[in-house]
This record gives C-alpha cells, structure tokens and sequence, in this order.
C-alpha cells in the first residue's frame, strides 16, 4: 500500500470538493443543481478568470497547463464528495423529472457559516460570482460553453510544451 501524506490526502479529497460543492450549493438557494452544473461551477469558482470577461473575480488556482482536464476528473470526485456531504446530512438529494440533484439545506448554512478563513471567503465569493453569471443558462447552454471554451483552457501552454519536448 502506498504511503500518503496528510497534504495528498487533503488536495482535491472527497471532503475539499464536498466542501466546495457545500458552498456552491448555498449561494445557489434555493435551486436544485445536478452533477454536472456542480462540477463545472466547481472548476469555473477556481479558475474565474477562464470565463474570460473583465468583471470576474481573480482565479483562486494558478492557470496552469491542461487544468481543463481537471473538468474530465473531478466527476467521481464530486460524486464521493457529495455522498460524503449528504452522510452527514449537510445537503439533500433530490429525484425529480430530470434526474437526480442537490440542494443546500439550513442545516448547511449553518455549518458554513462556522468558516472564517480567507480562502473560504475567496470561495463564496467566487461561487457567488459564478452562479450569478451563468443563472440564465439552460443545461445544455452551460455545456455549449463549457465544450466551446474547454480547449482554450490551459490550451495556451499546449505550444510551449511540445516545442520543449522537440516536437516541432
């Protein structure tokens, strides 16, 4: 079994992403949000400034090259991260018409609101920012975008590292 350190255990964890979607969820009541809005509000809260317009808020994670893959992964790891919120009763679930989604319940306003740090702060308001943006896209106008930028996200380095690999 390999050895883990607490840091590699804490960095994109069931618990930080179950964490996010908490807030992600808050700042969206009372709406409903399936899977895949979480996951693409997650990545969009960290990396604002992909969204490309001047009024964003700083990217709370450096850009770096490919970060659109992690768009790709984070699903299974959203998964986890909501099941473990909704363990512990800090959200619902809903099944509906359209699927299954989540809901912030009182219960996760209030443990939000045991929270203080800078990076907290940095995250609500991010997810606020966020949910105000996209809040007139339909599902399928969210997913339009996302397909449509997602190659130009961490694409700009794309160039630098093939010619680094001498692959000109």
């Amino acid at each position: 079994m390999a050895e883990h350190s607490a840091n590699d255990m804490a960095f994109n964890s069931p618990l930080e992403i179950g964490l996010r979607a908490l807030i992600i969820l808050s700042v969206n009541q009372p709406a409903y949000l399936d899977l895949q809005r979480l996951v693409y509000y997650d990545y969009l809260v960290l990396h604002t400034r992909d969204i490309g317009d001047p009024n964003s808020p700083d990217s709370i994670h450096p850009a770096t090259p490919h970060r659109s893959g992690e768009i790709v992964v984070r699903r299974k790891a959203m998964q986890d991260g909501l099941d473990l919120m909704y363990s512990r009763t800090l959200l619902e679930i809903v099944f509906g018409g359209n699927g299954v989604s989540y809901i912030a319940t009182e219960l996760t306003n209030a443990f939000l609101d045991l929270f203080e740090s800078e990076y907290y702060k940095l995250l609500r308001n991010n997810a606020f920012w966020v949910s105000q943006f996209f809040s007139e896209y339909s599902d399928e106008e969210l997913k339009g975008y996302i397909d449509n930028k997602l190659g130009s996200w961490g694409g700009e380095f794309m160039y630098e590292a093939l010619t680094r690999s001498g692959l000109e």
